[in-house]
């Protein structure tokens, strides 16, 4: 049995014009499970970024918020409720930095 989505297709869309228009590149709305980075700041390691999961340090001194979607631009956009889903700006990582990526399928 699956899960219901952590964001309803309507409200992807919505995100996903809003991080356009903020970030002035096309987003791909291509659901993303998770995605394995190795930041480029100093002090942090390898990590995977699952959508549904909370993190601490997703930048440097980042509260633990809850990741409700990944999307693909330029670069990859981390959307929490406080970062990127309709407010504020996403939590992004270049595509130097992400070593792999895991799509719904």
């Amino acid at each position: 049995m699956s899960e219901k989505p952590l964001m309803e297709a309507d409200e992807r869309k919505q995100v996903t014009d809003y991080l356009a228009k903020l970030m002035q590149r096309p987003v791909r709305d291509k659901r993303i499970n998770a995605i394995e980075v190795n930041p480029l700041y100093h002090g942090s390691s390898r990590r995977r970024i699952e959508v549904g999961q909370h993190y601490a340090d997703l930048e440097p001194g980042a509260p633990s918020q809850l990741v409700v979607a990944i999307f693909e631009s330029d670069s990859f956009l981390v959307c929490t409720p406080e970062r990127g889903y309709g407010d504020g700006v996403p939590y992004i990582f270049t595509r130097q930095e992400v070593k792999g990526v895991e799509k719904e399928g």
